[in-house]
């Protein structure tokens, strides 16, 4: 007997140092030991008054928002987790605060009484990566963000639109290749999963896109290649090219062609007929201290029964496009036969804060009428160094702007003429971000 129990004591002595030995091993493995965790507070304040359909609205919207963020190393160099946490609290709010994209509208309509915030998981994906004769390879499978992945994209306020579906590609010598496959999504102010839609309310089945890209230390570019199954087709080709140190040039062509579901909407639904296409070109000067950007940009979107037709960003309802061209202004700049002329200049102050100008101008001709838009923007960054306040960043931004007096986005014309409508628009961020561990 007293062998026996010694025999046994031993035993479950060597079973317990192995276990330990064992959960030691994992929790000192990569995909613990590389793991890292990231907070944020976000201060998102959001504000437009507009006369262009009516007498005067006024569109505000006030929240603060919580982003946590986990991210795994990779186990046995090969597969490993992200979950991002995302909470909203509201502020303030007026009526039609929905169009900032800052709170959840929980009910019908635009009234503020709707206004309300949120939380979610909005990232939760299993990702992989791996090496084939020097090619890297990346997958990715769950809740994730795409930004600029082909023709799909995200919008950030107080937290990203997210997508459910599957991404992955292969890079190596400069060149990449990379596709994504998507069902649903969650918007950047809502915990609600939706299903893709087209713009009458009926249900898309999934957005695809692929992108091959090239980059070394003077060009970047992309071509990428998407479709929303049998509603929009796109293709799209952007450009950077570095002539030297203080001299860029950028170029970006979009164009988008209608399918079978698409076409058998009512034409109160459809942004364009049957093609629409955008062209884009900037060129930026950089200097130490200071920098300049200007752009040109031209729409082509036509749409008939005398109705005015716009280049859509957006794949489908319920989905974001890539759009990097200077009219990235909501339908502003991107109307038929529209062309615009953007700048962006700013200046370094002092190391912690820099302060610029933001201006547009547009023009396109509806029935005979010159119809000119713009705006003017003043902004100010702030990014402390003091080593208490280094990962803060305090952002505002305010300034006028003009379009025209509209019926359903058409113009209204009096005596041949369009009618001036003004705008005032501002925007305050301040976020502060540090890592748990």
């Amino acid at each position: 007997m007293k062998r026996s129990a010694l025999s046994c004591l031993v035993a479950i002595s060597l079973f317990s140092t192995a276990a330990q030995a064992s959960v030691d091993d994992v929790l000192n493995s990569p995909f613990f030991s590389d793991s890292h965790a990231e907070l944020s507070l976000k201060n998102y304040w959001k504000y437009l008054k507009e006369d262009a359909a009516n007498p005067k609205e006024v569109h505000n919207a006030w929240g603060q928002g919580l982003a946590l963020g986990y991210q795994s190393g990779y186990l046995a160099d090969f597969i490993g987790v992200n979950l991002d946490y995302y909470s909203a609290v509201k502020l303030g709010a007026s009526d039609y605060f929905n169009t900032r994209g800052v709170l959840y509208n929980n009910g019908p309509g635009n009234s503020k009484e709707n206004a309300a915030g949120y939380s979610k998981v909005g990232q939760r994906y299993i990702k992989l990566k791996g090496d084939v004769g020097g090619a890297a390879l990346n997958a990715q499978a769950g809740w994730q963000v795409l930004r600029n992945y082909g023709v799909i994209s995200t919008s950030t306020r107080l937290s990203p639109t997210t997508y459910l579906g599957w991404s992955g590609g292969v890079a190596g010598a400069g060149l990449s290749l990379r596709g994504a496959y998507v069902e649903r999504s969650m918007d950047r102010s809502s915990p609600d999963s939706l299903r893709l839609q087209t713009n009458d309310g009926r249900y898309i089945n999934h957005l695809a896109s692929a992108e091959l890209g090239y980059e070394n230390k003077a060009f970047n570019g992309q071509l990428a290649y998407g479709e929303s199954q049998d509603y929009l087709r796109r293709q799209i080709l952007r450009m950077s090219y570095k002539v030297d140190e203080k001299l860029s040039l950028g170029s970006q062509i979009y164009t988008t062609q209608a399918l079978d579901d698409y076409k058998q909407m009512a034409l109160s639904k459809r942004n364009f007929d049957h093609n629409a296409n955008h062209y884009a070109l900037d060129a930026k000067w950089q200097e130490p201290l200071w920098s300049v950007k200007v752009g040109i940009a031209h729409t082509r979107a036509p749409k008939g029964d005398g109705q005015l037709g716009f280049y859509p960003r957006h794949m489908s309802k319920n989905s974001r496009g890539t759009f990097t061209s200077m009219a990235y202004a909501g339908e502003d700049y991107m109307r038929d036969g529209e062309t615009m002329l953007a700048t962006m200049a700013e200046y370094r102050i002092t190391p912690e804060f820099t302060a610029g100008l933001a201006g547009n101008v547009g023009q396109f001709s509806y029935q005979g009428a010159a119809v000119r838009t713009g705006e003017i923007n003043v902004f100010g960054r702030w990014a402390p160094s003091h080593p208490k306040l280094k990962n803060l960043t305090v952002f505002a931004m305010a300034g006028p702007g003009w379009s025209y007096k509209n019926s359903n986005k058409t113009p209204i014309l009096v005596d041949g003429h369009s009618q001036t409508s003004h705008s005032l628009s501002g925007e305050f961020i301040a976020e502060y971000r540090f890592k748990l561990f």
